[in-house]
Parts: structure tokens; sequence; C-alpha cells
């Protein structure tokens, strides 16, 4: 594929997702007209299949029926109003030692309610590959790696 193809698929595929959000997504599934979508994939000289590939690579999955095409979330979903951390002293972790930080998350694990937990795994989830890789190196300055 040429940067020229690549261009244009990443625009499409921009704009699928734009329309995905405006219809709902990743809160709801979307359906869209297959034949409309293999239409203007053709007409930008591009192939849907590889399209549909594309959105799965960035977590949205799909299901063919012979007249739409819905499209759904491989992550999680999680209400904005669950926060991942409510209720926890994360001060109290000053100072600990790694086998005490390693304690204190495994209670706190244990005592998160699963829209917590589903909240904090959608979370990390989502980090940035960048966010991942300063999350890293924050527990191994605390000695956790």
């Amino acid at each position: 594929m040429d940067a020229t193809e690549n261009d244009a698929l990443e625009r499409f595929v921009a704009s699928i997702a734009t329309n995905l959000r405006k219809n709902g997504f990743p809160e709801r599934s979307v359906a869209f007209s297959l034949e409309r979508m293999y239409e203007s994939a053709s007409a930008k000289g591009l192939s849907f299949n590889k399209v549909l590939e594309v959105l799965a690579e960035r977590g949205v999955a799909h299901e063919k029926t012979p007249e739409k095409v819905i499209f759904t979330s491989l992550l999680p979903v999680v209400s904005p109003d669950v926060d991942a951390l409510s209720g926890m002293d994360l001060g109290a972790l000053s100072g600990m030692s790694p086998e005490q930080l390693m304690s204190a998350a495994s209670e706190a694990a244990q005592r998160m309610s699963p829209e917590q937990m589903q909240a904090l795994q959608a979370m990390v989830g989502n980090m940035s590959p960048e966010q991942l890789q300063m999350m890293m190196e924050q527990a191994r300055k605390l000695g956790l790696g």
C-alpha cells in the first residue's frame, strides 16, 4: 500500500470513527448500511474489508448481516461516573516498602466493586504506550519492577 492509499485509508477510518461516536459508540452498538459502506470504500479506491481490519486493530469489532454492518466495542464500556479509585487514600501509600505496596494493592483490589475493577481495567487498557511506559517507570522507582 503506498502513502496515498494509506492516507485515504486513514481518512476513511477516521470518518467512520467520527460517525460511530456521533451515534453513541462505544456505549452503544452502531449499525450502518453494509452496501453503502462497501460503495463508499470502493469510491475511494479502498477495500472495506481492509477498513474493518484497521478498525478491529483499534478496538472496534463488527458483525455483518445481509443488510448492515454492526459495530461494537472490543473494550469494556464503563460508565463515566464510576471512579476506579474512589474511596481510596492514595496518600497513605507514600513511604511504604515494595512489599507493603503490593499488600496494600492486593487488599484494595479485593475491596473494589466489579464496576470499579472494570473502570480500572478500562483506564489501563486505554492508556497510550507513553502513559504505560511512565507507569512502569514509576513502579520501578518504587521497587516494584
